[in-house]
Order: structure tokens, then C-alpha cells, then sequence
């Protein structure tokens, strides 16, 4: 199984919880290592943000790995007013911001962990988008019934689509629909920052629970 995240950041925190951890990949803009937990072996894809570093890697990931199952993870913005940082969601397809109805692709399901004691939003929509999104943009975008956006996920979901590999989506919710962000320079953006760290750790959580094996079927 892989797991695929964009920004250190957003791998780190699971990154600990791995035994016997060997970095075996290593690019100008992603890397992957190998690890342990649960009696699992994990490879963990960390690509860099945005489709085109997310094609990059995830072409040379299926290209030079027997890969069965990836699954994407790390932040995302609500779409859904409902929505809170904090909050794991599962969509059960992805689409594309700037896109249609014709580019969504389903999803593949994956197993929610009984033991988890956050709140877990499983299926709808989520959306790639080319860039960071403000709140007048993610209200539009909410109209066409997404729950979350983020910057990688389609490209995945493409690419192993392509290669006949089975792809989720579990993402962490860093900013809600109304949250004012830098869309300078996010990382400058001190509230959004922690929020993030915040979220990226019950991410990391969450997964963990998961790859556990306590969990029912989802989808």
C-alpha cells in the first residue's frame, strides 16, 4: 500500500508512527520511503504540491512500483459549510475545479476505523484545484455539491486509473469555507499554519486507526 501526500508537512506526522523507516527514493521534488505499522508495509510518497509535481511522482511511483492501492492524504479546504479543521473526510469521487462533471472520477472505498474519536464525512465530492482557494471562491465552487478542494488528488486518481491501481482520498479539513488565507503565501499565514499542523497530526491519526484493521466498510 502507498500513501501519498503532498508537503512534508503533511507526511511527517505519519512518518513517525513508522518502524524500520528507509528513505528509498529520492528526487529533485518528491521522495518515498518505506516503513512498518501494524504488521503492514507502507510505502510513503511525499510529491510536492500541485498537479504537476503530483504527476511526476506518481507516474514514477506506479512506473517503477508494484502498486495495488494508493491512497492520497493531507490537507483540504471545506467547501461544506458543515465542515471543521479538524475533520477527516473520504469523498467518493474527484473532480477538478476548473473542470466539469466529465472529468470526475470515482473513488475507490476504504475502511473507517471504529476506534477513531473525531468526526469522519464520507462521501461526495472533493475537487482539485490549480491553486490555493479564498472563501468567495470556495462558496462558488460548494454550488456544484464538492465538499472539500485540494491540489493533487485528480492527478492521482488519473494516473492510477491509468495503470489499473485502486485509489482513495483521505483528507484532513486545515481551513473552512468562510477562513480568510494568504493566497500570497500561505506559509506566511501564522492562523492557518497552526491549524494545519493541528489537522495534518489527527490526519496522521486517523490513518494509523485505520491501518489498525478496527474499522467497517465504508462506501
Amino acid at each position: 500500500m502507498v500513501l501519498a501526500a503532498a508537503l512534508p508537512m503533511e507526511s511527517s506526522f505519519f512518518l513517525k508512527m513508522l518502524s524500520k523507516v528507509e528513505k528509498i527514493v529520492t528526487k529533485a521534488t518528491f521522495s518515498i520511503s518505506t516503513g512498518y505499522t501494524h504488521g503492514k508495509r507502507i510505502f510513503l510518497l511525499t510529491s510536492g504540491p500541485g498537479g504537476d509535481n503530483a504527476t511526476l511522482a506518481h507516474e514514477f511511483l506506479h512506473s517503477n512500483l508494484n502498486v495495488g492501492q494508493v491512497i492520497t492524504f493531507g490537507l483540504a479546504g471545506a467547501l461544506e459549510k458543515n465542515l471543521s479543521v479538524g475533520d477527516i473526510v473520504i469523498p467518493s469521487s474527484v473532480g477538478v475545479a476548473e473542470g466539469g462533471p466529465d472529468d470526475d472520477l470515482p473513488l475507490d472505498p476504504v475502511y473507517q476505523a471504529a476506534e477513531y474519536r473525531g468526526d469522519v464525512f464520507c462521501g461526495g465530492l472533493a475537487l482539485q484545484s490549480s491553486q490555493p482557494l479564498g472563501p468567495e471562491q470556495k462558496r462558488t465552487l460548494s454550488g456544484r455539491g464538492a465538499i472539500c478542494v485540494d491540489m493533487e488528488s485528480h492527478t492521482a486518481a488519473t494516473i492510477a486509473k491509468k495503470h489499473d491501481a485502486r485509489h482513495s482520498v483521505v483528507r484532513v479539513i486545515s481551513d473552512e469555507v468562510n477562513t480568510p488565507l494568504d493566497l500570497t503565501n500561505p506559509k506566511a499565514d501564522v492562523r492557518f499554519m497552526a491549524s494545519a499542523r493541528m489537522a495534518g497530526e489527527r490526519n496522521a491519526r486517523f490513518l494509523d486507526a485505520m491501518l489498525a484493521g478496527e474499522g467497517n466498510r465504508v462506501g
